[in-house]
């Protein structure tokens, strides 16, 4: 949540690419409520890091 009077978009928002903007609506247009979505697509970007990082360390 942001802090009354900044402009700084909640932890990790501002990192988010085109295709975690458009997980985001199209879970919101299905219903899902806000809260969920965002944990839903900072858990898939969570996921592909952490592959992605296993993937270097081999």
């Amino acid at each position: 949540m942001t802090r009354a009077g900044t402009d700084d978009f909640p932890a990790g928002l501002e990192d988010w690419t085109a295709r975690d903007w458009e997980d985001y609506r199209a879970r919101i247009e299905d219903g899902e409520g806000s809260v969920r979505a965002i944990d839903a697509v900072q858990r898939r970007r969570r996921r592909a890091q952490s592959e992605t990082s296993q993937e270097s360390a081999q």
